[in-house]
């Protein structure tokens, strides 16, 4: 009998989701230590956790979904070898059958109501979650710092100069 060299360990390829599951955890854990009392700097770390949290929780919802799949085609595979062997004349096949088809239902109504948050958009809105770009505080603080007097002039000067400017190209 010769030693065993290569054992039966299994293989584990982890897995990608499970793997960008643990690292959101970790940014949200590094975004919250990193939290100061500086309200700008606060709102962006809850505002990261936040967004952080919804990848996670859809991440939780696929690897669900996955798991039930399996089930479902193992139960699916089963059903369909008692359905095939089923004896129809007896009635205890009749009250297991009307069993089997309530249980069904009630699974499909059930999994239906797990997509509720998802069919309500008005609730589930990224949008508010995104940062507000710096840019555009910009622009619209720049526009407030010349009075509403000062900017109709400088308008109506660069209208001036742009009729100018035609009548020499047309003279040209």
């Amino acid at each position: 009998m010769l030693p065993e060299t290569v054992g039966n360990a299994e293989i584990h390829i982890p897995d990608a989701l499970y793997s960008r599951q643990r690292e959101d955890v970790a940014k949200m854990r590094a975004s919250l230590l990193a939290c100061s009392d500086d309200p700008i700097t606060s709102t962006k770390a809850l505002q990261n956790i936040t967004v952080l949290r919804v990848y996670h929780q859809v991440s939780r919802i696929i690897r669900y979904l996955e798991m039930m799949d399996k089930i479902e085609d193992k139960l699916y595979q089963s059903l369909d070898y008692k359905l095939d062997t089923l004896d129809i004349e007896n009635p205890t096949s009749w009250m297991m059958l009307l069993s089997i088809q309530e249980k069904l239902q009630k699974n499909l109504i059930e999994s239906h109501k797990l997509l509720q948050p998802y069919l309500n958009v008005e609730e589930f809105q990224l949008q508010s979650l995104m940062p507000v770009s710096t840019s555009s505080s910009v622009e619209n603080g720049a526009a407030s710092v010349l009075p509403k007097s000062s900017r109709d002039k400088l308008r109506q000067s660069a209208q001036q100069v742009l009729a100018a400017l035609e009548e020499v190209e047309a003279n040209d």
